[in-house]
């Protein structure tokens, strides 16, 4: 991260910052000295960024005007700056050649490579080892390759969406290395968790990397001064509503099966704590 500007006293940081985001420039404003602070997240928005904060100084209502009118040759901006976020893409890449070698799960002998446990159908009876064996046969990759699992087009297409919407913002404003560590982090714990509290090894999905992800994105602004709102009230209460139905049998009523909400609480529940370690290394790194 790169320290660019220090705001006078008399000047409003959040017009700039909101400027900055209409741009989809990453950055922070963080308060050192009792004075606000301009941190870019990556050096090639450093001339852009210069050049805007010049504009801004000049007239700051008329930088926003300007920033607002169409450009020649507009790019969808979910997709124009999809390079800086390689781990989301390799992310969701990897999810989809999952689910094209396992037939979304209907194949059974290769969808025993990536399950928790290794199975096997004997008769009607689904057999699979207990974790202390997957673990004393070296096969650590089985914690985290269940989340790259999908029953399902539909299962694929919500839970891929829902990561580059949200996990491409958080990569930007992370870092690839800390969104990568993160998304693993999160990812082993829901897929233990369920394993441990189901005691069964057909489950599968991002969705627990997806509830970690709306945690850490929901409770940054809090913990961060400047940490732009990801997450809105309304989607956050539709996420726990739905995590809440996943309990009751509401949702297999209308034909969409068995949920594996284990992984969705853990998965929560452990990018809150993930967003709290990353604020505290974040502050101490301030602090120096």
């Amino acid at each position: 991260m790169l320290l660019i500007y220090e705001f006078a006293l008399n000047e409003q940081p959040q017009s700039f910052s909101k400027l900055l985001w209409q741009h989809r420039i990453g950055h922070r404003i963080v308060q050192a000295n009792n004075r606000d602070q301009l941190w870019l997240l990556s050096p090639e928005d450093v001339e852009q960024t210069q050049t805007l904060l010049e504009l801004w100084q000049r007239d700051p209502s008329e930088a926003l005007k300007w920033s607002s009118t169409p450009r020649p040759r507009a790019v969808n901006p979910n997709f124009k700056d999809w390079h800086k976020s390689p781990v989301t893409i390799a992310t969701l890449l990897m999810a989809a050649l999952v689910a094209l070698v396992t037939g979304l799960g209907q194949y059974l002998d290769t969808l025993s490579w990536f399950t928790i446990s290794s199975f096997e159908i004997i008769g009607n009876r689904i057999h699979f080892d207990p974790l202390s064996t997957v673990l004393a046969e070296g096969e650590y990759w089985r914690l985290l390759t269940p989340a790259f699992i999908h029953f399902g087009a539909m299962h694929l297409i919500f839970n891929a969406l829902w990561v580059w919407e949200i996990g491409r913002k958080l990569e930007r404003l992370m870092g690839s290395l800390a969104w990568l560590l993160f998304a693993t982090t999160v990812s082993i714990v829901s897929n233990v968790g369920q394993y441990l509290l189901s005691q069964y090894p057909l489950f599968g999905g991002l969705s627990g990397l997806v509830y970690g992800l709306i945690g850490f994105a929901w409770i940054m602004p809090w913990l961060i001064r400047g940490w732009p709102s990801i997450i809105s009230k309304p989607l956050m209460a539709f996420f726990i509503v739905w995590l809440v139905l996943g309990y009751t049998d509401v949702l297999a009523m209308f034909g969409l099966g068995k949920v594996a909400n284990d992984a969705h609480l853990l998965g929560l529940i452990s990018g809150l704590a993930c967003a709290g370690v990353y604020s505290l290394v974040w502050k101490l790194f301030k602090r120096r």
